[in-house]
């Protein structure tokens, strides 16, 4: 079939793997941005007394942001 003034181009796609040392530093970028353990204990205990009804969630908000 021809059809006049329409062609058409496909280009294979540049796709290139991140390797080992971006997956690395995306670890470390992640690992950075977490609570350390104690935080997170902390957090996690806010969170189970409110969803055990012991606080109420705008309680807990305030401390959480506190």
């Amino acid at each position: 079939m021809n059809l006049p003034f329409v062609t058409a181009e496909f280009h294979r796609p540049d796709v290139q793997l991140p390797g080992r040392e971006d997956f690395a530093s995306a670890a470390e970028t992640v690992r950075s941005q977490l609570p350390t353990p104690k935080q997170a204990l902390f957090y996690g205990g806010l969170a189970a007394g409110t969803a055990l009804s012991l606080l109420e969630w705008p309680v807990a908000l305030a401390i959480g942001v506190g």
